[in-house]
């Protein structure tokens, strides 16, 4: 990496019991290298991971930190520091050490070599389960099918970042940022390292299934208009079958006497309201995404508290 300053961006939510043995990994990896700084992103945590933070930088100025209003997910932290991020590059990782700070001076050292934009860790051996991981790789699988964007398969959000992709990602306003389909879709060149993801050491996951399972979807609605032409198609398929059902029932009708009386109009009169439904909505749909991306000029998360706010020298002097 050269002599390039660096921020580690570290989002954390209840991560009280994990602070502490996180800081002093990462210190065993960057020791006293003023080139280094860390940034804690608190996500709304409602147990004393703020309070830790707090006391790791009185001992360390090069330990900066975010505290958000409430929980407003994991993405959004991440994205929020690289918005205040002022280095060279950008570390992310996750506070839990499953993102092991070993793999640091890999993700520095391909970074140099490759070139890329950004270098990604890549998950070997996750501890998942079946179950999970069969449901994420056929998540991707079917994301870069109906969207065409290709997200690296099992890619974590260890990432390193140069300044031109620090840049263009903070200057996104996403309501929902998806990272993983955003750093393909900007055309940010990409490098891929493979690591071991370690326990995790205290408190327990806050990122649900139910929770990765919104983000998925979210993520489909944001890279991809399939389920609006999805919805367009069907309806136009509900119309051809209207009107073939409505010739079958007007054959019945002309040289049979198979046919109920008032049965032929009711059904065809049901089967063409419910196809134009379905178009309607489809359209519907369509604009309620065209609106939805004109609106995502709102704020998606508000800081509540930043050692930004914060004079040093008055923070000594109450610490002493």
């Amino acid at each position: 990496m050269g002599k390039r300053t660096c921020t580690i961006i570290l989002p954390c939510h209840n991560e009280e019991r994990n602070i502490k043995p996180l800081y002093e990994a990462i210190i065993d990896v960057v020791g006293n290298d003023d080139g280094w700084c860390l940034l804690f992103v608190d996500d709304g945590s409602t147990d004393k991971t703020l309070d830790v933070i707090k006391r790791l930088r009185r001992h360390d100025a090069r330990i900066d930190y975010l505290s958000f209003l409430t929980n407003y997910g994991h993405q959004k932290a991440i994205l929020a520091g690289l918005r205040r991020c002022e280095t060279e590059l950008a570390l992310t990782m996750d506070a839990d050490l499953q993102h092991p700070p070993r793999y640091i001076p890999e993700l520095a050292a391909e970074i140099d070599r490759s070139g890329a934009h950004v270098v990604v860790a890549r998950r070997e051996g996750s501890q998942r389960g079946l179950i999970k991981n069969a449901v994420s790789k056929l998540f991707y699988r079917v994301f870069a099918t109906l969207t065409g964007v290709d997200v690296i398969p099992d890619a974590s959000d260890f990432r390193l970042y140069d300044r031109t992709a620090i840049d263009v990602l903070a200057s996104v306003n996403e309501r929902e940022p998806f990272l993983r389909g955003l750093i393909p879709s900007l055309g940010l060149s990409t490098a891929v390292i493979p690591y071991a993801v370690a326990p995790r050491l205290h408190e327990r996951p806050s990122y649900s299934f139910r929770r990765s399972a919104t983000m998925g979807a979210r993520a489909f609605l944001r890279f991809s208009d399939a389920p609006a032409k999805i919805g367009f198609v069907l309806g136009l398929v509900g119309v051809a079958l209207s009107c073939a059902q409505g010739a079958h029932y007007l054959y019945l009708r002309l040289f049979t006497d198979k046919l109920i009386p008032g049965q032929a109009d009711l059904m065809v009169f049901l089967s063409l309201v419910a196809s134009l439904i379905i178009l309607l909505l489809s359209l519907i749909l369509r604009l309620l995404g065209e609106i939805n991306e004109s609106l995502r000029g709102q704020p998606i998360y508000i800081v509540a508290e930043s050692s930004a706010e914060i004079d040093p020298a008055t923070e000594r002097s109450e610490q002493g």
